[in-house]
């Protein structure tokens, strides 16, 4: 598993220095701007070089670049930068292009080919950009990701792709993109228990797609994640909204300076970095929030095994599970919560369709009054969300 995270860094890492730019319509202004990109990539904790830059025209190719990597400089393949040009506090890159990566670590590589990021702005020192802290592009788009081990493809993606629209003065910046298709194959599980629960459910080899949109304001830092569908085939979809405000260029810095602090001493006070994590969330105001699971044959296949694991119908298991399902959330001693999600759960065992848990305050709650309530009540925290568990509406 801890090659499959490093593979999935080094992938969202090619993703992000393939999205860097920099520019120069004149030859003369290459290393200025060279220099200008390489301080904003260091800024993000990305120290990068490469052993040539051709320029020619408009256009420019970085060769044999690497990045700070555990072990040493990792290289990553040339980067092309088309139509390059100055334009006010920055300048423009209509196209950056990555044709193909590939990186091998312990017997898995992964791979990745045609990363493309459109209408790129790299501002210059100084100028901020809503929407980025270091540039800002219209669309990217990766035409393919694997990850394979052992010679044996576990993990593949196609036409993962996100489209920004820039905001209009102090307005909202508004985003939609996905994957058109994913696949995984799940019998490369390394625990032997949990591949006999995968083949016995039938879910050996999954694929699906994903697809979200949103707006962001970074006045405020209201996010609005309107979309977030993680859909399986043959199994249900995963959707998530998300509603807060506090989202600022100035938290998310905090956050990411926050993170890296505690990425860089894990041997280091952990109650100490959680307080810090937690203060910085205390920004944050959620105004509405929603989970919600729609069923695709996922619950049934999971009823016909609990049934033929205890020789039993699956009306029997339907009515146990009924059963048991208040004696758990008793232990939390919110009669309110209790009765409401013992509802919906119920419905949806009788029907397998949709289950949705919902937060709509009427006011935004700040995220330090919601963890207040929930240690000091389920059911006061149900009351400042206007929390709701529902089924197959």
């Amino acid at each position: 598993m801890q090659l499959v995270a490093n593979q999935l860094k080094t992938l969202a890492l090619g993703v992000t220095l393939s999205a860097s730019a920099f520019s120069g319509a004149w030859a003369q202004d290459a290393d200025a701007a060279l220099e200008r990109f390489r301080a904003l990539m260091s800024e993000q904790g990305i120290e990068m070089a490469w052993a040539n830059a051709d320029i020619s025209g408009d256009d420019a190719t970085i060769t044999g670049v690497t990045v700070n990597a555990e072990g040493g400089p990792q290289p990553i393949g040339d980067i092309t930068f088309t139509d390059i040009s100055q334009v006010d506090d920055g300048y423009r890159v209509e196209r950056i292009s990555m044709p193909s990566y590939e990186a091998t670590e312990s017997g898995g590589t992964v791979t990745l080919t045609d990363v493309v990021m459109d209408a790129v702005f790299l501002p210059d020192e100084g100028v901020e950009v809503a929407g980025a802290e270091v540039f800002f592009y219209e669309y990217a788009s990766l035409g393919a990701a694997r990850f394979e081990m052992e010679g044996r493809e576990v993990f593949s993606l196609t036409n993962l792709n996100a489209r920004i629209t820039p905001p209009e003065g102090d307005g909202e910046l508004a985003f939609t993109g996905g994957a058109e298709r994913f696949t995984a194959d799940l019998t490369a599980a390394d625990n032997p228990e949990q591949q006999a629960v995968i083949e016995r459910l039938g879910y050996e080899q999954i694929s699906g797609q994903m697809d979200f949109a949103g707006s962001w304001a970074a006045g405020d830092g209201r996010l609005k994640l309107s979309q977030y569908d993680f859909i399986i085939e043959d199994a249900g979809t995963l959707g998530i909204t998300v509603d807060i405000s506090g989202y600022t260029p100035a938290f998310i810095k905090a956050l990411r300076e926050t993170t890296e602090r505690m990425a860089a001493n894990p041997e280091g006070d952990q109650s100490a970095q959680g307080l810090a994590l937690l203060g910085l969330m205390q920004q944050i105001n959620i105004h509405g929030m929603e989970i919600r699971f729609d069923d695709a044959s996922l619950t049934n296949r999971v009823i016909d095994y609990a049934a033929e694991d205890q020789g039993a119908t699956r009306a029997d298991v339907v009515n146990q599970t009924k059963a048991v399902f208040p004696l758990i959330l008793a232990q939390l001693n919110a009669p309110q919560l209790m009765q409401m999600a013992t509802g919906a759960v119920s419905a949806f065992l009788d029907d397998p369709q949709s289950l949705t848990i919902r937060a709509a305050p009427a006011t935004p709650v700040p995220f330090a009054m919601v963890l207040a309530a929930g240690a000091a009540s389920p059911d006061l925290l149900v009351q400042q969300l206007g929390l709701t568990v529902t089924a197959n509406d």
